[in-house]
């Protein structure tokens, strides 16, 4: 028998193997500055329960649980609302912790004003913050985590347009005229990661309507957590823990000062409780 033989009758090789996920790392400082941020816009802060669970959701708006739905295109005619239109700021991120106290179960916070205090054909800035808790033993693929927050075809009327780490929402007259507010796209969210990912114990969501400066503060807390992640360009972290980075002048990195609050939050997680 020869070689070739041999190889056609024990079947194809393993192949190359699948590159492994990232490590996600553990993101309960970047939530306690997000909280930070709630505690200082208080005063335009509301929150609740997720008003509606899966089921609630599908009947009520054609709400997709599982997979996607059809394409769904949204003429400018048609457009009630546009949230973080490229004029304005837009930021949305993932923020994962394994430590269960840090998450609120299936509240949605919402910090400006809902879909009904703004103003017909309007641009508002858009924040979106999903925030998990993850189980101790969960490795969730940072990358299907990213782009479950997007809900892509699965909320009729809600249509997103995206680039990484920023959310270009169009919301249909007809879905607004439906009841369609922030508080049922958090409630999207909550019973999206929840029935897709069994390692999310509780998921909680923040929107960010108020200003496009409360949404770029956010957007340096995402620029962390997507460090954490393992989804920067030219910041990740080490097998030590350590921020390794790409770059080789940091005089001129737009990304020293991310990478130096990072550092900075390493050093003080590694010190005895005592010396904090």
């Amino acid at each position: 028998m020869t070689a070739r033989e041999r190889e056609t009758e024990a079947g194809p090789g393993p192949g190359p193997p699948h590159p492994e996920p990232p490590t996600l790392g553990d993101m309960a400082p970047l939530i306690r500055r997000l909280r930070e941020l709630m505690e200082k816009r208080a005063d335009r802060t509301t929150s609740c329960p997720s008003p509606l669970d899966a089921d609630a959701l599908r009947g009520r708006f054609g709400f997709m649980d599982k997979g996607k739905g059809r394409t769904e295109i949204i003429l400018a005619e048609d457009v009630a609302v546009e949230l973080g239109h490229p004029s304005t700021a837009s930021r949305a991120t993932v923020l994962c912790t394994f430590d269960p106290g840090a998450v609120v179960k299936d509240r949605v916070s919402i910090v400006g004003p809902d879909l009904a205090g703004m103003a017909p054909g309007g641009r508002p800035p858009l924040g979106q913050a999903v925030i998990l808790a993850l189980r101790p033993d969960a490795v969730p693929d940072p990358f299907e985590l990213e782009n479950t927050q997007y809900l892509t075809n699965r909320l009729p009327g809600f249509m997103v347009r995206s680039v990484p780490g920023k959310l270009w929402v169009r919301i249909s007259q007809k879905a607004r005229a439906a009841g369609l507010t922030l508080e049922t796209v958090g409630a999207a969210l909550v019973a999206a990661y929840t029935g897709a990912f069994p390692g999310v114990q509780k998921a909680e969501v923040v929107f960010i309507t108020s200003s496009a400066e409360d949404v770029e503060e956010l957007g340096r807390i995402a620029a962390e957590a997507s460090i954490l992640a393992g989804r920067h360009k030219k910041l990740v972290l080490g097998v030590d823990g350590d921020v390794e980075c790409t770059s080789l002048d940091c005089d001129v990195c737009e990304d020293k000062p991310v990478c130096d609050n990072l550092r900075d939050i390493i050093v003080k997680r590694r010190r005895p409780p005592s010396s904090r």
